[in-house]
C-alpha cells in the first residue's frame, strides 16, 4: 500500500470532519496522516485533535504499529512517551492505548510495506 499525499485526498463535497475522517480510517491510514489531511482541508486546531481522534481505534492503533516498526528496540516506557507527546495525549491515557495496541498487536495501514522494506 503506497502513501497517498493528503493534499490529493479532498473531503467530498458536505462531508463532515467526522465523516471525513472514517473515511480516512476505513482506507487505511493512521492518524497521524489524518491529522495533516484534516488540519489541511478543514484547518482544524491541534488543540482539538487528542480528543477528537479517541473515537478512532484503529487509526490510533495504526499510529502506534508505525512507531514500532520505526523504532522497534524502544522499550514500553519510551514508547508511551512517544504517543503522548505525538498525540497531544496524557501519558495515563498513551499507556492505556499502548496497552491496547499490546492486545490487538499490529493493525496494517497504508504505507506499512514501505516501512518494512527498510
Amino acid at each position: 500500500m503506497s502513501l497517498e499525499r493528503y493534499d490529493k485526498l479532498p473531503p467530498q463535497v458536505g462531508e463532515s470532519k467526522r465523516d471525513y475522517a472514517l473515511r480516512l480510517q476505513e482506507i487505511g491510514h493512521e492518524e497521524m496522516f489524518m491529522r495533516k489531511a484534516l488540519a489541511y482541508h478543514f484547518h482544524v486546531e491541534v488543540s482539538e485533535f487528542s480528543a477528537f481522534f479517541n473515537a478512532f481505534e484503529l487509526a490510533r492503533l495504526r499510529h502506534i504499529s508505525m512507531l514500532r516498526l520505526l523504532f522497534p528496540n524502544r522499550n514500553n516506557y519510551s514508547l508511551i512517551k512517544k504517543v503522548s507527546k505525538n498525540l497531544g495525549i496524557s501519558d495515563e491515557l498513551a499507556e492505556l492505548w499502548v496497552a491496547r495496541h499490546n492486545e490487538v498487536g499490529e493493525v496494517t495501514f497504508i504505507g506499512i510495506d514501505d516501512l518494512r522494506s527498510k
